[in-house]
């Protein structure tokens, strides 16, 4: 893992501040270990670690704090002032922001980034195994070997070919768009639809604009779905849309849970409305056998569940850590920020600069 310089502290030493433990609960695993990176940053800086994610005890740690480094911990309006004047930058440890109030610390001069680059490769490679393994039925095939042995060539077990199947995209940033080249590369069609990223983008990796959600669902045999949780997207796979797939149709969510309405979901899938899912990320987690609004899905043949370990790999880790220390180094040496993320609520940030990325060739 490559690093950038130090910066001289000649200075008294910035304090940075992140929340949460150090070490991954052992039962959800909701807190993810960062050692090299908290290693490397207590060589330029004082680094507090708060015991737990909660609104008040960020709101006391971060006073007198110069960076903010997040996962899932509650950053209110109410934590950024708490750290103002001195707080200049709030690092998310990850792609998704959704327990941090981005309009606030944009509103109040604190620059926000994220790590939207660093799992693209291992979350699209989870999406097409769940598309893939939803497709040829290798979960009911699976249980049914395990269970009987051998068994005969049964009209359930009757699988689909990927070559000519269309694959619709919901949102297309870098995951879906590294999603798209591997569909492609099974000869299946991709269209996509994303109101922030111009016609000709798309094209450039032939994959076709569609402006209507509503007949993307209708005319798609995977529904993929990769987006931020934000105001705009949350319950954007509502039930009406969901009732426009086919009944041959599979929805793929590696994004948020909350952008599709999961109890509706769970319905068309009673129905037999729609032909299965496949599904790494719940608004509720974790998901239990028991006791969960959704416990019912662990049981179904056609539903393939992974618990939120798309992007639990060696090489995204390493990956992150390294991207992680990029941004801390630049908010404490005083350089513009790069903004790889195409989440519109960080555009417009003073100090930072946004690379037309998803417009080149490059996903």
């Amino acid at each position: 893992m490559s690093y950038p310089s130090e910066m001289s502290v000649t200075a008294s030493r910035p304090t940075i501040v992140k929340t949460g433990t150090e070490n991954p609960d052992p039962v959800t695993g909701l807190e993810f270990p960062i050692p090299k990176c908290l290693n490397r940053l207590r060589a330029v800086a004082e680094v507090v670690v708060t015991e737990d994610e909660s609104e008040e005890t960020i709101l006391k740690a971060v006073q007198g704090a110069t960076v903010l480094m997040t996962t899932y911990g509650d950053v209110t309006r109410r934590v950024i002032e708490a750290g103002l004047p001195t707080l200049k930058g709030i690092v998310e440890l990850g792609t998704g922001m959704d327990s941090l109030d981005i309009d606030a610390a944009k509103e109040l001069g604190v620059r926000v980034v994220n790590c939207p680059r660093y799992a693209r490769n291992a979350v699209a490679e989870c999406a097409f195994l769940l598309l893939i393994t939803c497709m040829k039925k290798f979960a009911p095939i699976h249980r049914a070997v395990h269970a009987q042995g051998w068994v005969a060539a049964l009209e359930p077990l009757k699988s689909m070919e990927l070559e000519g199947k269309i694959v619709g995209m919901v949102g297309f940033g870098h995951i879906n768009s590294t999603l798209a080249r591997m569909c492609q590369g099974f000869d299946m069609k991709v269209q996509a639809y994303d109101p922030y990223l111009p016609r000709a983008a798309m094209e450039q990796r032939r994959v076709s604009k569609v402006n209507d959600l509503d007949e993307l669902m209708a005319c798609s045999d995977v529904v993929a779905v990769c987006l931020p949780l934000n105001a705009e997207t949350t319950g954007i796979i509502s039930e009406h849309r969901l009732r426009k797939m086919k009944p041959s149709a599979f929805l793929i969510n590696v994004g948020r849970g909350a952008c599709v309405d999961e109890m509706a979901l769970l319905a068309l899938l009673r129905e037999g409305a729609i032909a299965g899912c496949g599904l790494d990320v719940f608004t509720e987690e974790p998901l239990r056998k028991q006791g969960h609004a959704l416990s019912e899905l662990i049981d179904m043949d056609n539903v393939i569940i992974t618990p939120h370990l798309a992007a639990w790999t060696c090489e995204t880790w390493e990956r992150l850590q390294a991207e992680v220390v990029q941004h801390v180094m630049d908010i404490l040496e005083g350089r513009d920020s790069v903004i790889y993320s195409s989440d519109p609520r960080l555009r417009g940030q003073a100090g930072c600069v946004y690379p037309e990325e998803r417009t080149s060739e490059q996903p």
